[in-house]
């Protein structure tokens, strides 16, 4: 199975870039990384990497448009696939845990790198964030829109805040994975927030 910041139609040279392009990018940083560490890592030349893409900013600009839309794409079709708020709460926590679980160097390094990157990517990933999408889930809570609930876009930063902790205690050994062993708490947890 390809990363999901990797495409079918990719060569196997812009592969292997990628591929180690986010493994230093998510252990090392932006700053501390190097075209030639990439280089080394994947490889391929600086010329080869040249090919593909005309610096490291763009490199991982790429990287992280790249694996935005798929997490976005993804959580939108967990959302969608349910027609009550308990489901939908269910199959949105369920899939970034799974992300997580899945891909853990790709979303450390989206949620490493929003800062500096999400002011540079495209207006078409921009219409699309995370925080908006975990919004018009805790919007279909069953009491959202009362005087005694928590406004949604409180209760999606709680919702967004809570599962980027919760992945970077575990990407650092804070706290044991899987991910995914930590779903019914959560939607336990959020479920009753939302009452």
């Amino acid at each position: 199975m390809l990363p999901f910041y990797i495409r079918d139609s990719d060569p196997a040279a812009k592969r292997e870039i990628l591929r180690a392009a986010m493994k230093l990018f998510s252990e090392r940083g932006l700053a501390a990384t190097t075209i030639r560490d990439i280089a080394k890592e994947s490889g391929y030349t600086n010329p080869a990497l040249y090919k593909h893409f005309v610096s490291k900013e763009q490199l991982a600009l790429y990287l992280f448009e790249t694996s935005h839309r798929r997490l976005w794409s993804r959580c939108n079709a967990a959302i969608e696939s349910a027609t009550d708020f308990d489901g939908k709460l269910e199959n949105y926590i369920g899939e970034v845990l799974a992300l997580v679980d899945e891909h853990p160097e790709a979303m450390a390094f989206l949620s490493e790198n929003a800062r500096v990157l999400w002011p540079k990517a495209g207006p078409a990933v921009r219409r699309h964030t995370m925080i908006a999408l975990a919004g018009s889930l805790m919007s279909t809570a069953p009491h959202a829109g009362k005087a005694s609930a928590v406004h949604p876009d409180i209760a999606a930063a709680a919702l967004q805040g809570t599962l980027a902790e919760l992945a970077r205690m575990i990407q650092v050994g804070a706290v044991r994975g899987p991910a995914l062993r930590w779903k019914a708490d959560l939607v336990k947890f959020f479920r009753k927030s939302a009452a």
